[in-house]
């Protein structure tokens, strides 16, 4: 399958694995940092954390995983390809898109956001690890009459709320900082 030259940080997002409906894979590659794949078999299952490494080589984008975390293959390759990851066996992780995907926070720029929306838009979930070797945090937001996540911050040590609007891939708090996604 061609890729028509999708650039390596098109990668990053979060996508559905058909061998595990119900979790969910983050993919996130960003300038100097490690390649990190997050992944979830099921909302109750542990979250695992494995290595990857992106290449790109004329208009193929690749990424192998070390999936021995979980019990898989230490050197799985998969392609890029339009929103997908396909891999050698024929499985393929799909890309989540509208809201839900990867952030970044100008403030904690080695860390990252994860933000997903309820399928009815009445949640924002968020994950968040402010450097890598952080703590990771879920916070949540539900929306209210105005159309806004107020989003709770007291699981990260700050005591207030912060009303986000989420709007052309950004998430915007009342006190000015906008996540972008990327």
């Amino acid at each position: 399958m061609s890729t028509d030259s999708i650039p390596p940080s098109s990668i990053n997002g979060i996508y559905t694995d058909p061998n595990h409906p119900t979790g969910y894979r983050i993919v996130r590659v960003i300038d100097d940092f490690p390649t990190l794949v997050t992944l979830q078999d099921e909302p109750d299952g542990p979250i695992i954390t494995c290595d990857g490494d992106v290449k790109t080589s004329g208009t193929a984008t690749a990424i192998t995983l070390d999936l021995s975390n979980k019990g898989g293959p230490k050197d799985i390759a998969a392609t890029l390809g339009k929103d997908k990851l396909i891999f050698p066996d024929g499985n393929a992780w799909t890309k989540l898109g509208g809201v839900d995907g990867i952030y970044s926070d100008p403030f904690h720029p080695e860390g990252y956001r994860i933000v997903r929306i309820a399928e009815d838009g009445s949640k924002l979930n968020v994950t968040l690890q402010d450097k890598p070797d952080g703590k990771v945090i879920l916070l949540e937001g539900e929306r209210d009459g105005k159309g806004d996540y107020p989003i709770d911050f007291s699981p990260k040590g700050y005591h207030k709320t912060l009303a986000a609007t989420v709007k052309d891939g950004k998430v915007v708090f009342e006190d000015g900082n906008a996540w972008v996604k990327l």
